[in-house]
Parts: C-alpha cells; structure tokens; sequence
C-alpha cells in the first residue's frame, strides 16, 4: 500500500511541475489518418506549443480486426526551430488471440522540425518493455512523415506507421499497424 502510496504522490507531482510551466493557452487538435490497412483517429491538445500536451488516438487495423486506443501526455520543449517532445501513453492492446489483449504504457518522444512555414517533418516512438505492459513482451511504435498547411487551421500529413506487439512464450507476434498513410487534421 505504502509504494501506490507514493508511486501517485511522485506522479501527481510530476503533473504539477509540468502545469506550473505550460500556463498557456493549448490549441486543440482533431486528425485522422488512414492506410491501406488501417485508421486512425486522434484528439489532443497543446502539441504545436512548448510545455505541457494530452493527446488520445485510436488506431484499427481494417484487414483483420486488431485495434489500439489509449492516452498520452508530455511535455514539448522548443530547441530552436524543432521541438522536442518527451512522454508516456496508456494503451488498451486488442490482438489477434486474448493472450495478445492487455495494456501497455510505453515512453518514448519525437521531434518535429519545421522547414517553411507551412511544410514540417515530425518524428517519434515509443516503446514498452515486459515490465510496462501486462500481456506482450514488448511494444513498439514509430510515426514518421511530413506536414503541410495549406490553410488554417487544416494540416495535410503524408508519412509511414508503425504498430507493432512481441507476444509472450507460446504467443504470435503481431503487426497493428505497418504502412503508408495519408492524413489530416484541423488546430483550433
């Protein structure tokens, strides 16, 4: 009892550094993408501006059924042009066999570096060892592309995902998510 005890008090203390340096307004953003396989949807706020951003996504594969959604947050920090982004998510894992359904919360960051005012190139992963996901061995994402704002508050993304589960003894490994895709969103 006395370890949740303090594992929240350290995590509430995180969130309030992280709110006491990201007193700003958040632009709020809503996007889709969509491959030849897969969909995804996702709502966040504060990912275009320094400090701290929540995000949510939900990801199918169309093919086969398999699917992913959960939360994010962290916190962005501007060098230079480019800004970093560091954080963690928790994420619900539906696979192909009930052994490969569980939860993961894997860490990890991106960067996004912008070449004109309108055109980006955005990065990241995440990852999710044994010991921070119940059901798998390993979790894996990577999203890498380029953004293009033909207008605001529209954003075009063309770019490659990747989504993928090592499953524990005895259990398969999967591919969520593994393709091109393009995409879109709007920033309020």
């Amino acid at each position: 009892m006395r370890k949740n005890t303090i594992k929240l008090t350290v995590a509430g203390s995180v969130m309030a550094v992280f709110l006491a340096f990201s007193g700003q307004t958040q632009a709020v953003e809503l996007g889709a993408k969509a491959g030849t396989d897969f969909t995804e949807l996702n709502a966040g706020m504060g990912r275009q501006t320094s400090g701290l951003y929540i995000d949510g996504n939900w990801a199918k594969n169309t093919k086969n059924g398999r699917q992913i959604g959960g939360a994010a947050a962290g916190f962005n920090i501007p060098v230079g042009p480019a800004m970093i982004n560091l954080g963690a998510k928790a994420l619900y894992m539906q696979g192909s066999t009930s052994d490969n359904e569980g939860v993961a919360f894997p860490v990890g960051g991106g960067i996004t570096v912008p070449f004109t005012d309108s055109l980006a190139f955005y990065a990241e992963g995440y990852s999710a060892p044994d010991a921070l996901s119940n059901r798998v061995k390993s979790y894996t994402e990577a999203d890498a592309g380029f953004s293009w704002v033909p207008f605001a508050p529209v954003k075009v993304k063309a770019g490659y995902r990747y989504i993928g589960l090592d499953g524990t003894a005895g259990n398969p490994n999967e591919r969520i998510i593994d393709g091109a895709y393009l995409g879109a969103e709007m920033d309020f």
